[in-house]
């Protein structure tokens, strides 16, 4: 099985979710290590969130089937000791990809300014 997806987020947009909701809208979405890392960008938190928002709904269209159930808190942002972004899948979304025959999922993330991408491929 391979999948492929992404996903476009506007900075701005999380910016404003950000300002409305804070705790509650980033607990619901992020882990912890996700905050943290976002915490420490300062000015650049809404685009590092951005960034996230992006990779988890890439990996959801990756999957390319139905994705109700999967919490995006499942699908987890990291970066290796050089910056390189993975995925590191939990629970609902761990499973989701198991049911579909993938193994791994591989991510791209970019962001600037105005708009974080990212791309997710499932092998």
């Amino acid at each position: 099985m391979i999948g492929v997806g992404t996903d476009i987020v506007a900075v701005a947009r999380i910016a404003r979710l950000l300002e409305r909701y804070d705790q509650r809208f980033t607990q619901r979405v992020f882990r912890p290590d996700e905050m943290a890392l976002a915490d420490r960008r300062g000015p650049r938190r809404a685009a590092t969130l951005a960034a996230r928002w992006a990779a988890k709904e890439a990996f959801l269209k990756a999957l390319g089937r139905p994705t109700a159930g999967i919490a995006a808190r499942d699908i987890e942002v990291l970066r290796d000791s050089v910056g390189r972004p993975s995925l590191l899948l939990h629970g609902t979304a761990e499973a989701a990809l198991a049911a579909v025959g993938g193994h791994e999922a591989h991510l791209s993330l970019s962001h600037e300014e105005t708009f974080a991408i990212a791309v997710v491929i499932v092998i």
